[in-house]
């Protein structure tokens, strides 16, 4: 299968390259390997990361040969001169010594915004490589929901939104190769619309980040990096893995291959298909419709060299996604069929994307650039009334652009940016309804960011500005035949609104000694209203509502207060945030209890208020044996929002949330994980307009996973219990919970991956 694999991507044209000598090795702590430590060269932008053995390759050594770093959380950091192992071409061996005061390095988070571990931005990173990760019918969200102060919405398995600090749809920003996604993220029942495959962690940024990103990052950002084992490797190398779930008999199979090649260049694919028959719930009640299917291709080229680096790569992404319907409850409605029937049946969601990007780094002397170049196609077919008909159809094509310069003087840190983007959004011919006008969306944006660096203080501050200028277009004769009506009626059937102002950030980060590190930093987010916000004025197909938008609505404006405090001491680590953020013309959707006579359908309108949030996160841990085998984490999240005129509770905010932990490295090469989880949901009885409480509930995952050692192949087994217990429960934050649709029950996930 390996001589297959390789096969394929040696016909593409690169056969015959050979690799260039570079620096190999591989990084253990008292024996053990370190996965995911950062190996760079001093003063340099040359660098990589182990992999989850330990193992490691440098393309290239620095002709002036600079001091090797290498770091990991937790561990001393190793600087050492490569004079001598410059000459070996044996793989070399680093060891590092444990840390009880280690907090962290100076090491890039975003490589387009020059973001690093120093910001008083509060960053998690969440490592997506895990075997008890992978395949998760939630996808990508069924991990990261477990960070404190992020929660998920669900639609059923496929659909899962992500929601930062209460905020979520459009107020969150996910950053995909580069590019800033924008594929109707407004719609409830729209997911993420990308999975885990080929990703290697996420950095997720809690808080206004608009002065970095732009619109939509008014509560925070999911930032996404590659996994790219590949790079430097001196043969080709990836994996292959299997995952069931018994909870949808879901199963999933996916592979990776790559190799670096003579002069730096390489090429790598991901490769993936998905399929879930209709979950269970907790009382074994088969949730009719909540199927889907997914197949994801990926594929990168590119140069890694010393002082450029650039990569092209290409997504593909197809969705077929059951939605599940507001009567399913009843019994006579119900579209449940056979346990394992995989086939799509009415209603249900076709959605392809297309992205392709281009990510270009360049070091110098005395500065160094980035530059991305993005275009995405997303193809949305919403089918309710026959196979043969698309009900809503909309097909948005978006091309986005980044480009910064940054340049150190002293002791501060200089980067200049721009950014933008062009949208396009047209119903697609013969729909049958239409909710949006077609559009147009022109945004650009300029920023600068400064960093001051003093010792045990590192001072940030930044300044944006932006313009959005959007046009909405319903003179196309589909549009004119339905009847379909922009706000006043303007005689030219278009009409356009325009959006600009400021954004900004101050913040500082302090180390005060080895255990104790504080950050605090003053911020503020913007967002333009979207399409839907603005225009919509239709029925939405799989849903039992008529949605209408308001042209008048102004932008949503943000200030917030984020206070982080760290402490690390021997084996243990406390992370403690608090946050204040106030919102102007914060917009929000709900029923108005009233019905549309020719159709009885439910009016739902978007309102815009002045909102208040505040809330806490606070993530606890303590390693009971050295080197970490025995640990226990404690984290927990909640926030508070209201209207700040009337003083009443907003909708749709998450519950109170806590979470435990324990984790043991068994045998002696530490290479068997046992751990369990217990998840706790508090009662949501703080209910805003027309919405009712949801009761608390408590879900316990249990799960082992083993490594073994193939020779130069590594084989990696899991076995997870999710929702052990097999509770029955409405979440709070699901779309469908008004219907009294519960969430899945237990799921026993099955996983094996071999490492070549």
């Amino acid at each position: 299968m390996k001589l297959i694999l390789s096969f394929c991507l040696v016909f593409s044209g690169f056969y015959g390259f050979s690799q260039t000598r570079g620096l190999s090795g591989v990084v253990t702590s008292e024996g053990l390997p370190v996965p995911f430590a950062n190996v760079y060269f001093e003063n340099s932008q040359t660098g990589t990361t182990t992999n989850e053995d330990g193992e490691f390759w440098l393309e290239k050594i620095p002709e002036d040969h600079k001091r090797l770093v290498i770091s990991a959380i937790g561990y001393k950091t190793l600087k050492t001169d490569i004079p001598e192992i410059a000459k070996r071409s044996e793989p070399q061996k680093f060891s590092l010594e444990v840390s009880s005061d280690q907090l962290g390095e100076i090491l890039i988070v975003d490589e387009q915004s020059g973001l690093t571990r120093r910001t008083p931005y509060n960053v998690s990173t969440i490592n997506m490589q895990g075997i008890e990760n992978k395949g998760n019918p939630n996808g990508m969200m069924g991990v990261l929901r477990e960070v404190p102060g992020v929660y998920g919405a669900e639609f059923g398995q496929g659909i899962v939104k992500p929601f930062i600090r209460g905020l979520g749809f459009s107020r969150i920003v996910t950053i995909y190769q580069g590019n800033k996604l924008e594929n109707h993220q407004w719609g409830a029942d729209h997911g993420l619309g990308i999975n885990d495959l080929g990703v290697k962690i996420v950095e997720v940024i809690k808080g206004p980040a608009s002065v970095l990103y732009g619109s939509g990052a008014l509560g925070g950002v999911l930032l996404t990096k590659d996994d790219d084992h590949y790079l430097g490797a001196n043969e080709y190398t990836g994996n292959l893995g299997n995952t069931f779930n018994s909870v949808s008999n879901g199963m999933r199979v996916y592979t990776s291959l790559g190799n670096t090649y003579k002069k730096g260049i390489f090429l790598a694919t991901d490769l993936a298909r998905e399929t879930h028959a209709d979950y269970k719930n907790g009382n074994g009640r088969i949730i009719g419709n909540s199927r889907f299917n997914t197949t994801t291709l990926r594929l990168h080229t590119g140069i890694e060299q010393e002082n450029f680096q650039n990569k092209l790569s290409f997504t593909y992404n197809d969705q077929n996604l059951g939605i599940i319907l507001d009567e399913e409850m009843q019994v006579e409605e119900t579209l449940a069929t056979s346990r394992n029937d995989r086939d799509m049946q009415l209603p249900f969601q076709e959605v392809q994307d297309y992205l392709i990007s281009y990510n270009q780094t360049t070091n110098h002397r005395n500065f160094e650039t980035s530059l991305h170049l993005s275009h995405h196609l997303n193809k949305r077919k919403e089918i309710d009334s026959s196979e043969e008909l698309v009900d809503l159809g909309l097909i948005q094509q978006n091309s986005f652009y980044n480009a910064r310069i940054s340049a150190p003087t002293g002791k501060i840190d200089h980067s200049l940016g721009i950014q933008g983007s062009f949208l396009q959004n047209e119903n697609i011919q013969g729909a049958q309804e239409f909710l949006i006008p077609d559009a147009k969306m022109f945004e650009n944006g300029i920023y600068y960011l400064a960093g001051l660096d003093l010792d045990n203080f590192f001072i940030q501050g930044a300044i944006r500005y932006d313009h959005r200028k959007v046009t909405a277009d319903a003179s196309a004769a589909q549009l004119i035949e339905d009847g379909f009506i922009l706000p006043g009626d303007p005689e030219s059937r278009k009409l356009s609104r325009s959006f600009s102002g400021y954004t900004g950030s101050l913040g500082i980060t302090s180390n005060i000694n080895s255990n104790h590190r504080l950050k605090l930093n003053f911020s503020t987010g913007f967002r333009a209203p979207d399409l839907a916000e603005l225009f919509s004025n239709g029925p939405h197909p799989g849903t039992s509502r008529f949605e209408r938008g308001n042209d008048a609505f102004g932008r949503e404006q943000s200030l917030q207060a984020d206070f982080n405090y760290t402490y690390k001491k021997k084996r243990f680590q406390g992370n403690f945030s608090a946050f204040g953020t106030l919102i102007d013309n914060y917009i929000f959707f709900s029923a108005t209890n009233e019905t549309r006579s020719q159709d009885d359908l439910e009016i739902w309108a978007y309102q815009q208020a002045n909102a208040r949030f505040y809330g806490m996160e606070f993530d606890l841990k303590h390693s009971w044996m050295r080197k970490d085998r025995l640990f226990t984490k404690i984290s927990g999240a909640f926030v508070r929002a209201n209207d700040r005129k009337t003083n009443e509770n907003l909708t749709f905010i998450p519950p109170d949330n806590f979470n435990l932990e324990t984790g043991y490295h068994a045998l002696a090469d530490q290479s068997l994980f046992l751990f369990s989880k217990w998840r706790v949901i508090d009662e949501q009885d703080r209910t805003g307009l027309h919405e009712e409480a949801t009761a608390g509930y408590t879900l316990l995952d249990l799960g082992a996973s083993k490594k073994f050692h193939l020779g130069t192949y590594s084989l990696h087994a899991g076995i997870t219990a999710y929702n052990a217990l097999d509770n029955n429960y409405v979440d709070h934050m699901s779309i469908l919970r008004t219907f009294n649709i519960s969430s899945p029950g237990r799921n026993m996930m099955l996983n094996l991956k071999i490492n070549f």
